[in-house]
């Protein structure tokens, strides 16, 4: 059962909210947060926002021409969330679990781009991420 989270900052009009930039570690080994505006947002520096992850081991990028839009439209329609927690998904279950005792499976609906990830925790924030920001 997917459970929608982070509604009050991460949330959709139809199609979640635009991705700004992914950051990722130093050696682009380890995706560490996501920028992005919200579908009502002036784009501007006062209203651009970011996600991070906590404990990250798995990330699976979707682009929109392949999204299966049929299976998230249930979860669409009942609120206006664009982030769920799946919990421990098939699809996390399907990985070795030596490092995922305890993760989650997050997924989230940008405007073009479905993000799966396995990580412990996903936080929201305003501003822009930089390395001292809150997780």
């Amino acid at each position: 059962m997917a459970e929608p989270i982070h509604s009050d900052l991460f949330y959709h009009d139809g199609r979640g909210p635009e991705l700004q930039r992914n950051h990722w570690s130093t050696r682009g080994a380890q995706l560490q947060a996501i920028e992005y505006f919200n579908p009502d947002d002036v784009y501007d520096e006062a209203s651009i926002k970011h996600v991070r992850f906590a404990g990250l081991q798995v990330v699976m990028i979707t682009p929109e021409e392949v999204i299966d839009y049929g299976n998230l439209a249930s979860d669409l329609e009942q609120s206006r969330a664009a982030m769920f927690d799946l919990g421990k998904s098939v699809w996390l279950q399907s990985f070795s679990q030596r490092h995922l005792s305890s993760c989650r499976h997050f997924q989230l609906m940008f405007y073009d781009q479905l993000f799966d990830i396995i990580c412990e925790r996903v936080t929201c924030h305003l501003g822009r991420f930089t390395l001292d920001s809150n997780g």
